[in-house]
């Protein structure tokens, strides 16, 4: 049984969309033969995972900031080094695995994005 916090982040970022979407997309691309991408494609989505828990401590950072200033700092930082750690982990993928898996890396950073902009379904209840 998961936390109602974890199921609450799960709904919210829509990562069953997000993990539903990737496992479609690595059902085709191993169909094809493509098994570097889609190792790619899942190590794109915990990039992804991995960015939301660094965005979810830096906003709790930022609600117990004492001071303006040292929010805005930190909020400048974070998302600096949050940008650059993706940046070297993506360069790491494409030295040591190939570029099939960087490619696939950044089809899962892109599959997860785009399932977090999507607008999400209304479903009315029954009274």
């Amino acid at each position: 049984m998961t936390r109602p916090s974890l199921r609450a982040a799960i709904r919210q970022f829509r990562l069953g969309r997000s993990t539903l979407g990737a496992a479609v997309l690595s059902l085709i691309l191993g169909l094809l033969g493509h098994g570097g991408a889609v190792l790619g494609l899942w190590i794109g989505v915990s990039f992804y995972i991995a960015n939301l828990f660094l965005l979810h401590e830096a906003a709790r950072s930022l609600i117990t900031a004492r001071s303006r200033r040292t929010g805005r700092s930190m909020a400048i930082g974070a998302s600096v080094g949050r940008l650059l750690l993706l940046g070297v982990l993506l360069s790491f993928v494409g030295i040591y695995l190939g570029r099939e898996t960087l490619l696939g890396a950044c089809g899962g950073l892109l599959i997860t994005q785009v399932a977090l902009s999507l607008p999400r379904p209304r479903i009315s209840e029954a009274m």
